[in-house]
């Protein structure tokens, strides 16, 4: 569905904040809270960004929680707040500060996925840029022509179609390998909403078709989409500058001052 305007988001959340005893606050990272690259290795997390997370995370009443389809490593480095929690992988992995938990079955599918990788980059690798990410892979296809877009993600589907267990999901010029288990990110935010109260207010932030699971599963949440498109969130924004603003507004600005 089409999402509210900007304002309506400042007026959602101040309404469910004050309404609550506290936020569990989730966002994925690329194309969120730091701009899409063409270069799949050269996001960074603004320092803006950087701040208010902070702020969030300091806050008694909030848990701030970074939900990506990037490795768990990976993209825990890229942020760099210690304590707060990190689901790598769509949620395979997941990391709460004292304790890491990976998908039974995704460990045992790593071999797969790194031949796969090894085929997929024989076949196409001059088109693509293959990022392993352990239990997953993804295949970047950003400076690829429509054409050859086409052939590299008909290919990819082929190869992942003809191993037992392994599936492939569409996102932003890319496809990613990965087990073929019931699992994705909004599994993952619904896990880390039964950790925290049930007076709590849960809000999540993304801009890729592998959030729409998170859109859809926050049925009494606050779902923000950023960017253009169809979704199933409730609210919008327009890009990653939206975003910074939002996160700034939490932390100091009037939402700052209803989670005190």
């Amino acid at each position: 569905m089409q999402g509210r305007t900007e304002r309506g988001v400042y007026d959602a959340f101040g309404r469910a904040l004050a309404g609550s005893d506290g936020l569990l606050f989730c966002t994925d990272f690329d194309g969120t809270l730091s701009p899409i690259e063409t270069d799949p290795d050269a996001p960074t997390l603004p320092p803006e960004n950087e701040r208010a997370l902070r702020r969030l995370h300091g806050r008694d009443r909030v848990h701030v929680a970074v939900v990506s389809g990037r490795a768990l490593s990976d993209v825990a480095d890229r942020i760099g707040i210690e304590e707060i929690t990190y689901a790598g992988n769509h949620g395979l992995e997941l990391d709460t500060g004292n304790r890491r938990i990976v998908h039974p079955i995704a460990e045992r599918r790593e071999r797969e996925i790194d031949w796969l990788c090894d085929r997929i980059e024989r076949e196409v690798g001059q088109w693509v840029l293959v990022e392993r990410k352990g239990p997953t892979a993804t295949v970047h296809y950003r400076e690829a022509s429509d054409e050859t877009s086409r052939t590299v993600r008909e290919l990819v589907e082929r190869e992942a179609g003809a191993i037992d267990g392994i599936g492939t999901v569409s996102g932003k010029q890319s496809v990613e390998l990965r087990p073929a288990v019931e699992w994705d990110k909004g599994r993952a935010v619904s896990l880390l909403r039964d950790r925290v109260p049930d007076s709590w207010t849960t809000a999540y932030l993304g801009d890729d078709t592998t959030d729409e699971s998170v859109f859809r599963a926050l049925e009494t949440g606050l779902s923000v989409h950023v960017g253009e498109g169809e979704t199933a969130a409730t609210h919008r924004l327009p890009d990653t500058d939206a975003v910074t603003a939002l996160l700034d507004w939490l932390a100091t600005g009037a939402g700052g001052r209803l989670l005190d």
